[in-house]
């Protein structure tokens, strides 16, 4: 009853303007506002196949080299579209002050669900990965790729929330990494959750969620529905909502945010990721001292993938500079209080 209502709506509001970056995709909203799109993919050393999005420059002027280069990496459940969906969007803002920007996106996102062994929708194998795999092998990939494509020794790395994670994680094992990097500005930065205060992870330190989604054969976690007139008329005819789910997943005083933008910025989410990523999160919100760690796959798998019964830690003292940490006193997920440690 509910979606007859909805779909009632959506055939009513057709009547009135709808905002046409809601059903393009990321290429098409980059050429609408005035920008060039490319796209590439790059294979990791474990065979995910991942999807870079790059603006060279605006539609109006020539692709020149020689630019600085910007890489911006996504956070938890979220994919590239996060860039260039607010008004103003950092992706155009990067464009306009002169910078080549490339855009990542995680394993298992909407833009990135290729393997060269492993179909996600009938593999189970495909979804075998969390955060630290993201470290170890996504971001040695894609790095050197964008660097050997534009020519430069260097870029500028900004990542958001578990875009931060992965980079931090890949520092703490391979210091030397630092070298292709200006500076890494880490935004909403995470280290440690102990602090996290959102509802839905305080509910699951008391329910086995993710645990039963993988006994019932369920590997993937809010994937894209590909439906962006659904989520837009969703949030166009219950603002509330929304508001709410933003305030639930994210921030504590959604007044602060674009929230007039909320059905657009949502028609492109959410990006997707393995419950197994998952369980590595909650794992974290349930740590009795700030640490970084890999995942705990108890005591019989941690002797077979870390040869411990104990799971490795990441040893932060190792991560090199320059880095500029900005964090959000409203935000929920990546606490200030964590970023303390």
């Amino acid at each position: 009853m509910f979606l007859q209502l909805l779909m009632l709506y959506a055939s009513v509001s057709a009547l009135k303007e709808e905002d046409p970056d809601v059903h393009r995709n990321f290429m098409q909203v980059c050429v609408a506002h005035g920008y060039q799109a490319q796209s590439y993919q790059v294979t990791t050393a474990d065979g995910y196949i991942l999807t870079l999005f790059r603006i060279p420059g605006k539609t109006d002027e020539p692709i020149t080299s020689g630019k600085p280069v910007a890489f911006l990496q996504h956070g938890l459940l979220d994919l590239s579209d996060t860039w260039i969906m607010n008004e103003p969007a950092p992706g155009f803002i990067l464009a306009d002050a002169g910078f080549d920007v490339w855009f990542g996106n995680s394993r298992g996102s909407f833009h990135s669900l290729g393997h060269v062994k492993y179909n996600p929708w009938i593999h189970s194998d495909y979804w075998d990965f969390t955060w630290q795999h993201m470290a170890e092998y996504d971001i040695p990939a894609v790095i050197p790729f964008v660097l050997n494509q534009t020519g430069q020794k260097k870029l500028t790395y900004v990542g958001h929330s578990q875009g931060t994670l992965q980079m931090f994680a890949h520092l703490a094992e391979d210091p030397s990494f630092m070298k292709y990097i200006n500076i890494f500005i880490a935004l909403a930065p995470v280290g440690t959750v102990r602090y996290l205060d959102i509802d839905f992870f305080n509910l699951l330190k008391r329910i086995p969620y993710f645990d039963t989604l993988d006994a019932l054969g369920i590997h993937s976690f809010l994937q894209n529905a590909n439906a962006p007139g659904i989520n837009y008329v969703f949030c166009d005819v219950l603002p509330d909502v929304c508001d709410g789910v933003a305030q639930a997943l994210s921030d504590s005083k959604v007044s602060e945010d674009n929230t007039e933008r909320f059905p657009v910025i949502l028609s492109h989410e959410p990006g997707g990721t393995s419950v197994f990523n998952m369980m590595h999160w909650q794992q974290m919100t349930n740590y009795l001292f700030s640490k970084m760690e890999k995942y705990d796959y108890g005591s019989v798998g941690n002797l077979y993938h870390y040869g411990s019964i104990f799971p490795p830690t990441y040893d932060i003292s190792k991560i090199p500079g320059p880095i500029a940490l900005f964090f959000g006193i409203y935000d929920r997920l990546a606490d200030p209080k964590d970023g303390d440690w």
